[in-house]
């Protein structure tokens, strides 16, 4: 496929009455009050029932949020200031495009651009704006029926870019007045683009996933103005093995990348052209945590768990220190009753997040100060030989009322589960307490491991929110 501007169907029409089977009951449009949820940080607003399936989520400006309901199929508008929902089921030429009636749509992305909320459904290979102030629709289908456009981003050029599930790789690219360009990956052909991140008008990153050889991901860079025959990508960060990535987002020099079937996040930096593997905490009900979608605010790393039902958030600086949050009261305890939180978008002093099974919509504050912190008493650098042992201290600060439970994980391995290096922390378990509790770790470093750089986890988790500390040890 070259390059280039394509035809594709446009349709403006009102939202019309449904086919019966969206759960607004015949209604193009529904207006109701949520209620709302608190878990430590986070604040949950139920979905009317029957389940909505909400993915995909943007804000706006006066701090309302826009997401996905795949079960309208349409989108939906939530004022958190006083809990207001109004709902717009797509047009009927849109669901007759759809399947099932929990899933007439697949909603990822979602975003505002141009005046309009715009969302792409992979299920109708269609991308559909919806103007609110006269709820009319404009549907664009595009030009292969096996696109599956995915997420979105609004370009420093003006236009609206979007991502696709499908191999040969190609970007698309949607003008203001509405011609769709799509351009084929040159040299990259089989790692998929599925999600975008602008830097400048001259350069952006994408995380590139391949469906045949998941150990041939990577995140990729390329000119967005250089785009006219096809794009031409850069691998960034050498040649390291990266599985299925699902998600990149970049700040302050930094790239930050997740992947499915792991339980760990990674940070390049730009400038020192090092990566760096933050494990997070693991589940003893599955082999991975599961990160899905990263997003940057400020110095602040947001990122969610999908298998682990939690949201992390990392703070890389000035020490490192990850805080994960379970979305649900009590934590799940088993694989089937995770909720599937899986899209995010970061703003100014927080995360909103969907849940597609839990059928809410929520709030994680950026502003929440757990009542207990883990550090690193010293340094968080060691440099250790094969086979060498090694003491590391670390301090429980604050108050907690319920036994903190402490866990390890390391950056071994695709599933943080510590292998040659052995992690012996002197407990495991400290009971309620206030104000400050050390907390003893030995390293037993393997004589089989390679040299290289290894990130070890410690834990302390209350069962609601876990508390992580970094040390980052250099094996010669």
């Amino acid at each position: 496929m070259a390059g280039g501007v394509y035809a594709y169907a446009r349709i403006t029409s009102p939202a019309p009455s449904s086919d019966g089977c969206s759960p607004l009951g015949g209604k193009a449009e529904l207006k109701t009050t949520l209620s709302s949820t608190n878990i430590t940080a986070i604040t949950e607003w139920a979905l009317p029932n029957p389940g909505r399936f909400p993915n995909g989520i943007t804000t706006a400006p006066d701090g309302s949020v826009w997401f996905g309901e795949q079960s309208l199929p349409g989108v939906a508008h939530f004022f958190p200031s006083n809990g207001t929902l109004v709902e717009y089921a797509w047009p009927a030429s849109a669901q007759e495009l759809q399947g099932s009636c929990q899933f007439k749509s697949s909603i990822w992305g979602v975003a505002l651009w141009d005046g309009m909320v715009w969302a792409a459904d992979g299920a109708g290979n269609t991308i559909i704006g919806l103007n609110p102030t006269n709820d009319t629709f404009v549907t664009l289908t595009l030009p292969q029926t096996d696109s599956v456009p995915y997420t979105l981003a609004v370009g420093p050029d003006g236009a609206l870019w979007f991502t696709t599930l499908t191999s040969p790789a190609y970007l698309g690219r949607i003008s203001p007045d509405l011609d769709v360009s799509m351009y084929p990956v040159l040299n990259f052909t089989t790692e998929v683009p599925s999600d975008l991140d602008f830097v400048n008008s001259t350069f952006a990153y994408y995380s590139g996933l391949d469906p045949f050889q998941p150990n041939m991901s990577g995140v990729f860079s390329f000119d967005p103005q250089q785009v006219a025959g096809g794009i031409t990508a850069t691998r960034v960060g050498g040649n390291v093995t990266l599985y299925d990535t699902t998600s990149v987002s970049s700040a302050e020099g930094s790239v930050w990348v997740v992947q499915h079937y792991t339980s760990n996040l990674w940070g390049y930096d730009v400038d020192s052209h090092e990566w760096v593997v933050y494990p997070t905490s693991t589940e003893n009900y599955t082999v991975t945590t599961l990160p899905y979608f990263v997003r940057t605010s400020g110095g602040t790393v947001w990122f969610n768990e999908h298998y682990g039902n939690k949201i992390a958030e990392l703070e890389p600086a000035p020490t490192a220190t990850l805080t994960e949050y379970s979305e649900s009261d009590p934590p799940v305890d088993s694989g089937l009753a995770i909720q599937n939180d899986l899209t995010i978008t970061a703003v100014q002093g927080g995360l909103w997040i969907t849940s597609m099974t839990g059928n809410y919509v929520g709030f994680v504050s950026g502003s929440y100060k757990p009542s207990f912190s883990l550090s690193v008493d010293g340094s968080d650098n060691l440099t250790v030989s094969p086979g060498q042992n090694a003491s590391v201290a670390f301090q429980v600060t604050g108050s907690w009322t319920d036994t903190l439970h402490v866990l390890t994980s390391d950056s071994e391995t695709a599933d943080s589960v510590p292998n040659l290096i052995q992690i012996a922390p002197n407990v495991t378990s400290i009971g309620p307490g206030r104000e400050q509790e050390p907390l003893a770790v030995e390293l037993a470093v393997s004589p089989q491991i390679a040299p290289g750089r290894y990130t070890v986890a410690v834990t302390v988790s209350d069962g609601l929110i876990l508390q992580t500390a970094f040390v980052f040890v250099t094996v010669r």
